[in-house]
């Protein structure tokens, strides 16, 4: 399965649509924002209307002003009468306009507040979702490429969200309205008018899928850049290290002028959408001059409603440019939702079964049997039919070489992978039968290089356990051989000391015996120990052996280990080469046995 399937690009309904499901979630603000729309188009749409009015007052046309001014209820005016009228509409605008007022500020204070509510709902879907997803998806899309998709383009998706609920439905709705008031003054010349602006709206919906595509092409390479970047400052210490400066400059500058191009070609695209819309509305302004010179001459329109139409086209223009702006916009930011979508709309590898029920603690024994496992569809197997059993209070240790699958194997004890071939089981029941949140509510993992969160010593000892107290967390501590270390931290201020990025103000050991301390905290009945101690100096292994032995303490414990000397008390010892078990014993059996076990014993010297 691709890590993000973005083969398949959704149509602009589509997504328009989908984003604005969000706002549904809040209909309230929703059917207020449609109502003060609605009534704003029409509000906004009769000052025309007014305008109307006012012409045939000034230029003699009494008689169908008394007309129209029946349906307000106004009293019929006589010829000179023209300040009279102008007094009424005066009245009359000076009514509509608190309340036209009042419209606009509730259609756009309604229109912002479900955008930014929209993109916080977004935002947190995005990351629960994206918790819940596998290991597999994690390791196979670049850090960069994350950021950029939880970043800029969720950010982008907050543009799109205020276009959707503010100018994508306010301003077609008050042009809308616009237009309807002219087909009441003059119902032929109106279907006129609004004929000529379809091509017009038809040109710019070509030019703007140019804009969408281009501006997906951005987006990537924007992606691109941002990878390099992560790389380049995680990898700062081996840069300098390899002289490699001049090299990464090199790289970078081939991903910054990649954005460039693609940049440029989307300001192109704007540009070309921007000349076409500002051209043709000069030529569709000339055409309805041209037609409403024809209407005059045949009588069909009156100069107070031609005036009144060329004020409502100069309107209309303005809001059609305005609005060609506004969807390339949008066109630009489309794909940003695509691209989050695309994770949003990754199923997990990992998904409890319907009738899944909460795993107890084991009693007796996890196996593993005829399990094989592949990281992709079409690879070969990194597992080819394990065979193993570990007794519930045992220690079992996995050893091989790089690559024999001794970390795959720790992975699907707790279901972080699903084997793609045989069974592992709990008690002599399938994992797959229990729900994976309480698999893992059994174990605790301390692996090779384990990760701290830029936090207080005390919130990364607690994070398994939030509701330990301090005194647990000093006990945990202590048990871990950690105690003093965090006391003696620079600055003093031991268990609230921020450890930095990663754990980066704490030393290898210290890192390795807080995790330890937190997997103490969490007091799970089974331990999977990934390396542990693999990347210490003699001194620091030293104390984090004692930490472990400690932690070992009354717990079913499954050790992958490369320095032999940590496991030669173990249980059982597993032995896998080419993905299966080739040796199984105990230190002393396996060494006696002479086989590949013992000749990794002999280079380590330990025999």
């Amino acid at each position: 399965m691709s890590p993000v399937p973005e083969t398949r690009t959704p149509n602009d309904v589509a997504i328009l649509w989908r984003l604005a499901g969000y706002g549904w979630q809040h209909r309230g603000r929703w059917f207020l924002l449609i109502g003060a729309t609605v009534g704003l188009a029409i509000l906004s749409g009769s000052l025309f209307f007014f305008l109307k009015l006012l012409l045939d007052a000034l230029t003699g046309h009494v008689d169908e002003l008394n007309g129209k001014l029946a349906w307000f209820g106004v009293a019929p005016l006589a010829v000179d009468q023209a300040g009279q009228a102008m007094v009424h509409l005066g009245r009359a605008m000076l009514v509509v306009a608190p309340v036209t007022a009042a419209l606009a500020y509730i259609a756009w204070h309604a229109g912002g507040w479900l955008a930014n509510r929209c993109v916080q709902d977004l935002r947190g879907q995005f990351i629960g979702h994206l918790i819940g997803l596998d290991l597999a998806f994690h390791g196979s899309l670049s850090r960069g490429d994350l950021l950029t998709r939880l970043t800029s383009d969720v950010q982008s998706m907050q543009g799109l969200f205020a276009a959707l609920f503010g100018k994508v439905m306010q301003r077609p709705a008050v042009s809308l309205g616009t237009i309807a008031w002219l087909f009441v003054i003059n119902w032929r010349f109106a279907a006129i008018v609004f004929l000529l602006l379809l091509p017009l709206a038809a040109g710019i919906a070509r030019l703007l899928r140019k804009t969408r595509r281009r501006a997906h092409t951005a987006r990537e390479r924007l992606a691109d850049n941002v990878s390099v970047l992560e790389q380049i400052t995680a990898g700062i210490r081996v840069i300098k290290a390899m002289g490699s400066a001049a090299a990464e400059r090199t790289r970078y500058a081939v991903a910054n002028r990649s954005l460039f191009d693609a940049n440029l070609r989307l300001v192109r695209a704007r540009a070309q959408t921007d000349a076409i819309t500002n051209g043709t509305i000069f030529a569709v302004t000339g055409l309805a001059l041209i037609a409403g010179a024809w209407f005059i001459g045949a009588r069909l329109i009156t100069i107070s409603e031609f005036i009144v139409f060329v004020g409502a086209l100069g309107q209309l223009t303005s809001q059609v440019r305005s609005g060609s702006r506004s969807w390339g916009e949008i066109q630009e930011n489309l794909p940003a939702a695509v691209r989050v979508f695309a994770v949003l709309d990754r199923p997990s590898a990992i998904s409890d079964r319907p009738d899944a029920r909460d795993c107890p603690e084991p009693k007796r024994a996890i196996r593993l049997e005829g399990v094989r496992f592949r990281y992709a569809a079409g690879s070969d197997d990194v597992l080819n039919g394990i065979d193993l059993e570990i007794p519930i209070g045992s220690v079992v240790a996995l050893v091989g070489e790089a690559g024999a699958g001794k970390s795959t194997v720790l992975d699907l004890i707790p279901r972080f992978r699903d084997a793609t071939g045989g069974t592992v089981t709990w008690d002599g029941v399938d994992v797959r039968d229990w729900r994976q949140d309480s698999l893992v509510h059994h174990c605790a993992v301390v692996q090779q290089d384990s990760y701290l969160f830029n936090d207080t010593v005390e919130s990364n000892i607690r994070y398994g356990r939030p509701a330990a107290t301090v005194a647990d967390v000093e006990q945990a501590a202590r048990r871990a051989h950690v105690h003093d270390a965090i006391l003696g931290l620079a600055g003093g201020s031991g268990y609230a000391t921020v450890v930095g990025d990663r754990g980066e103000r704490l030393s290898g050991g210290q890192r390795q015996r807080v995790a330890i301390a937190r997997a103490l905290l969490r007091d799970a009945p089974i331990l999977l120990l990934d390396e542990p101690t693999s990347a210490l100096d003699a001194e620091n292994e030293r104390h984090v052996q004692d930490a472990l032995a400690e932690l070992m303490r009354g717990r079913t414990t499954i050790i992958v280990a490369h320095r032999l000397a940590t496991i030669q008390h173990a249980d059982v010892i597993y032995v896998l080469g080419d993905g299966r078990v080739i040796e199984q014993g105990t230190h002393r059996s396996l060494v006696e046995r002479g086989g590949q076990y013992a000749r990794l014993v002999a280079l380590q010297r330990l025999a």
